[in-house]
């Protein structure tokens, strides 16, 4: 587990995990199913993300809350003249993370107004099963969840930023650009202000349905 690290560790953590383990060796990566990542050990995943990203090491990874789901998020540092925090999410292909790297970019060239989201340092596939998604760390401080946030033109700078994401063409013609997931377990308060995470669900959906959304996970929180 993580405890003594740093704030920033257990933040993710809390954010994205429900259990991680310290990296040290050679041991496999177990999921809660018993499945294994086709690449076992984290030697291996180090190796190959260095040539997307030069001198970085793995610290920690992180298990999914979701049972039965694939996916890692590693916690790590680059080295070079200044270390640097980095956050690399592991997925199938096809698992979602497709979609939360092209949000991301999307946000990375044109990012929100008064809510940071992490910046896409590199994206790509380990092998033939395995994507990854690599982010700097946003909010280095202790995070908590954002409640109550009015949030008045989310929708329409999101709408502003996403003009690029691809629409379906069976989309109802009424649709708008998502987050998919905006909860106050993903939109949080750091020291820095707002912060928001966990972009995998963004798409296109009905006017409104991330701000209800965000309301009924507040009111779920204060009870």
């Amino acid at each position: 587990m993580l405890a003594g690290t740093s704030d920033w560790r257990r933040d993710v953590l809390d954010r994205v995990g429900s259990a991680a383990i310290l990296i040290g060796g050679t041991r496999p990566w177990p999921i809660s199913t018993g499945w294994q990542w086709p690449a076992t050990n984290a030697a291996q995943v180090e190796s190959q993300l260095t040539a997307a990203l030069p001198g970085i090491r793995i610290e920690a990874a992180v298990m999914p809350r979701q049972a039965g789901r694939a996916r890692l998020s590693l916690l790590c540092r680059s080295g070079g003249r200044s270390d640097q925090d980095i956050v690399v999410k592991l997925a199938l292909v096809g698992d979602g993370l497709e979609r939360e790297t092209l949000a991301l970019e999307l946000l990375t060239d044109r990012p929100l107004p008064a809510i940071a989201t992490p910046r896409v340092l590199a994206s790509g596939q380990l092998d033939d099963d395995i994507m990854f998604l690599a982010t700097d760390a946003v909010g280095l401080d202790r995070q908590r969840p954002a409640i109550d946030e009015p949030l008045h033109r989310f929708e329409h700078d999101l709408a502003e930023r996403f003009a690029g994401l691809p629409r379906p063409p069976d989309i109802a013609s009424d649709a708008v650009p998502i987050h998919g997931d905006l909860a106050p377990w993903n939109l949080r308060r750091t020291g820095r202000g707002l912060a928001l995470f966990d972009w995998e669900s963004a798409g296109w959906g009905a006017p409104g349905s991330d701000l209800d959304f965000y309301r009924r996970s507040c009111e779920e929180l204060r009870r």
